[in-house]
């Protein structure tokens, strides 16, 4: 979630503010919230429950949120790195055709999925016992499960009313 960093300003003629990084409360609580922002990142957020931070934790978390469900790429494009685990571009992979890309099963999310708890993954408090710290963890993930990674976007689920989350649509020159 902190991979990249963000700057913001209210005017161009004014500094550039770096956000903080992003904490899973901020992402939890975040979901649970609507707030409209003042554009004052000092501004406390008056809402139940309440948010712990100010508005520039609650920018932070609501980008890491767009990012991490938003950002995707051609399925085969990466790939995780068996030896780091870090994902990489995958030497294989071949661009396919425009008609290909037109359809959503060919498209893949890149980023791993925030969970519930605000995180990408589950972690056991450090003061827990290793065999407690397999069976909590087994817990978490039983209560929320986590996505396949490069999971194709027409398994996505659509919001409430809607038919399809994705919606694939050529512009332009085809070529």
């Amino acid at each position: 979630m902190n991979a990249r960093v963000y700057w913001v300003t209210d005017n161009l003629f004014n500094d550039w503010v770096q956000l903080p990084d992003c904490k899973p409360e901020h992402i939890a609580f975040a979901r649970l919230i609507k707030h409209v922002m003042v554009g004052d990142l000092n501004a406390t957020i008056d809402s139940n429950p309440p948010f712990p931070g100010k508005e520039r934790h609650f920018l932070r978390a609501q980008i890491a949120r767009i990012f991490h469900a938003t950002l995707i790429a051609p399925k085969g494009f990466y790939e995780i790195d068996e030896e780091t685990q870090q994902m990489k571009y995958s030497e294989e992979f071949a661009l396919p055709g425009t008609e290909e890309l037109k359809s959503l099963e060919v498209w893949g999310n890149v980023n791993a999925l925030i969970l519930q708890a605000g995180r990408t993954t589950h972690a056991a408090p450090a003061y827990m016992a290793e065999e407690e710290k397999e069976e909590y963890l087994a817990k978490l993930a039983e209560e929320d499960k986590t996505e396949e990674r490069f999971r194709g976007a027409n398994e996505h689920v659509p919001m409430p009313g809607m038919e399809t989350a994705w919606l694939s649509k050529v512009t332009g020159d085809a070529q």
